[in-house]
């Protein structure tokens, strides 16, 4: 049977024995957990002692988790079994060590897959690693600040207007896709204020044609919304438009540095409530307000899937 292991680390800025107490009581799990974080509506029961808890989902599915040995301020153990979508079982740890002030945070996952499954262990590893990593951030965030630093709403299915905008097109891989549109961002917004600021009707946004993990490359498109269509002569940009239709949108307050929670949430709304994504039109985000002039704790980022 195809093994799946997976092993992810962070430091934190806390000693070691307030980082155990997080991660070995499930009540305070909650608050940082990458996957309890995504559907708010989810039902738990955790015992009393917090070494036990069940969780049931339309959006996370269900299973449960309990502590089977820790070593105080250095190590847990956990037993991890899902029942829904698909039964399962994993075996989690988490290692704390000390590094001089801080405390390095080492979460490991081992399970197996089905030998007909074998097709799905790169996917899983990278998707789950995703998690893991995703996880790790939120712990630590939660570890120093004793809350996290962004938020979600769940907006759910809204309508979007037909939209004419300005923009340009790029592809790059995904390690290198934030530099990338940070580069490209530079290069449109000069551009947008010399030849049409006056027409601009709204937050810039970033349409993902291709967004390929696994193969490493993203295709998209980032723009302004503008009044009405414009002629210009330089080819680096164009003219497109994004038409009418309904969207499931998740929008999240915060850093940036944040956004995978948002499109991690979007992806297991879509799914757990068979929400059908079109597949004529793209997911995109909207870009709400400035960060060169708002704090990044109160930036917003509207994550917008299309439906059918």
């Amino acid at each position: 049977m195809p093994e799946l292991f997976i092993r992810k680390t962070i430091l934190i800025n806390k000693d070691r024995s307030a980082v155990f107490k997080i991660l070995n009581d499930f009540h305070l799990w909650p608050n940082w957990s990458p996957w309890l974080i995504l559907d708010p509506n989810a039902t738990l029961k955790i015992d009393e002692d917090g070494k036990y808890y069940r969780w049931e989902s339309h959006v996370l599915g269900e299973g449960e988790m309990k502590i089977i040995s820790e070593e105080e301020a250095q190590s847990i153990h956990y037993d991890l079994q899902f029942f829904k979508p698909w039964k399962s079982k994993a075996k989690v740890s988490f290692f704390l060590n000390e590094k001089q002030k801080s405390v390095e945070v080492v979460w490991t996952f081992k399970s197996k897959l089905p030998f007909f499954m074998f097709w799905m262990k790169k996917r899983m590893e990278v998707f789950l690693g995703m998690d893991y990593e995703r996880g790790l951030l939120l712990l630590k965030d939660y570890a120093e600040h004793g809350e996290l630093s962004f938020s979600l709403d769940f907006e759910g299915i809204l309508p979007f207007e037909a939209t004419p905008y300005f923009g340009m097109h790029n592809k790059t891989t995904h390690t290198e896709f934030k530099n990338q549109i940070a580069t490209d961002f530079s290069k449109l917004f000069p551009y947008m204020d010399e030849h049409c600021k006056e027409i601009v009707s709204g937050p810039p946004f970033c349409i993902y044609h291709k967004f390929d993990v696994l193969k490493n490359r993203v295709k998209y498109t980032i723009g302004f919304p503008i009044k009405n269509i414009i002629t210009f002569s330089n080819k680096n940009f164009h003219i497109g438009n994004l038409p009418q239709m309904k969207v499931h949108s998740i929008k999240i307050k915060g850093p940036y540095k944040y956004i995978e929670n948002a499109w991690m949430a979007q992806t297991m709304h879509m799914q757990g409530k068979k929400i059908k994504a079109s597949k004529k039109n793209p997911p995109f985000e909207l870009y709400l307000n400035d960060p060169n002039t708002t704090k990044e704790n109160e930036l917003e980022t509207q994550i917008a899937f299309p439906i059918r």
